[in-house]
Parts: C-alpha cells; sequence; structure tokens
C-alpha cells in the first residue's frame, strides 16, 4: 500500500467484525507511531507523462512497481497517479517516446550529478 495512508475493514475487502476492529486498531497505531514524530516528511519525487508526446504503447504499465500508472483509455495516453509513485524512475527509462518525465530529476539535474561523481572519483583518485 502507500506509504503513511492506512486503511482497515470493509475497505480493503469484505471482513467479520472482528477482523475489521482488528484491522482499525493496527491502523490507528501505524498513524500514531508518525503523528508521535510530530512531523513527516515526504520526498517529493514522483513521475509525470507528458500526454503530447505519449505513443499510447502501454509499455510502461507493467513496468511500475507501485501500480501507480494507469491507461486512459478515451485520451489513449498513460497517466501516473502521484501519491501512488514513489519515484524510482522506471518508467521514465523505459518509455521509448521519452514521455515520461521524473519531478525534480530532468536530464540537466541528471548529467550534473554524474559530472560531478566523475569529479568526486577522479579527485579521490588523486588523477
Amino acid at each position: 500500500l502507500t506509504e503513511g495512508i492506512f486503511i482497515a475493514g470493509t475497505v480493503q475487502g469484505p471482513k467479520d467484525i472482528p477482523d475489521a476492529v482488528a484491522q482499525a486498531k493496527g491502523a490507528a497505531s501505524g498513524a500514531a507511531t508518525l503523528m508521535a514524530k510530530g512531523e513527516v516528511e515526504i520526498e517529493p519525487y514522483y513521475s509525470t507523462v507528458l500526454s503530447y508526446k505519449c505513443a499510447g504503447c502501454k509499455s510502461c504499465l507493467s513496468l511500475c512497481a507501485y501500480s501507480a500508472i494507469i491507461f486512459n483509455e478515451f485520451e489513449k495516453v498513460a497517466e501516473i497517479n502521484e501519491i501512488l509513485c514513489k519515484g524510482c524512475g522506471t518508467c521514465v527509462s523505459a518509455c521509448p517516446s521519452e514521455a515520461i518525465v521524473q519531478n525534480q530529476f530532468g536530464d540537466t539535474q541528471i548529467l550534473s550529478m554524474i559530472e560531478t561523481s566523475i569529479q568526486q572519483e577522479t579527485k579521490a583518485r588523486g588523477v
């Protein structure tokens, strides 16, 4: 499920009352644990589909480990649920149309990280 979202009872599926109560206690405990921290930081990493570039090939659908990608049959494009997406980038690298981009990690940012990493490795080796 999605981190920080708790479900219990018949929201998940058919349940009898004892099971629903047990799940509710578990959900309440999980929420209380997060609230006890006082503040929860959520990383803003997720991918987005540029619908004007999406070819509708659906190659990204089966790749998402978080089931965050659906196919909009009306518009014939993939769509990403930003709440479910964890920003792993698998769909970004697999999209043949380059229609999926990752928030916070464009080509410029990634190339900059690679260059910095190479420079640090070069300095560490004394080359």
